[in-house]
């Protein structure tokens, strides 16, 4: 599967010369491609995944928190700080409130 997923991103990454209308037919075929192997994904969500990789699309900060929340952790800010700073999961177990 590892090496399906890289030749998937080889091809993608090659396809973005081509106009528009091509894009959604590769996107198209990628979640057929998916599907044999039980990941199932839209071809709009592979777009929505594309845009985000490529910073054509941000995401906002509800989708963040239930990303945070799905990590693990109660809020993106907690898990930003996990990331990048001193904080680790602990945080989210402590009666504290943060500052």
């Amino acid at each position: 599967m590892k090496r399906d997923l890289k030749s998937l991103f080889a091809i993608a990454g090659k396809k973005m010369a081509h106009p528009r209308h091509e894009l959604v037919k590769d996107f198209e075929n990628v979640s057929e491609i998916c599907s044999k192997h039980h990941v199932n994904l839209s071809s709009h969500s592979l777009k929505k995944l594309w845009e985000l990789a490529t910073g054509k699309r941000k995401l906002s900060k509800e989708a963040k928190d239930r990303l945070a929340l799905f990590a693990g952790f109660q809020s993106w800010d907690d898990l930003d700080d996990a990331l990048h700073g001193d904080v680790d999961a602990s945080i989210n177990y402590t009666d504290k409130p943060r500052q």
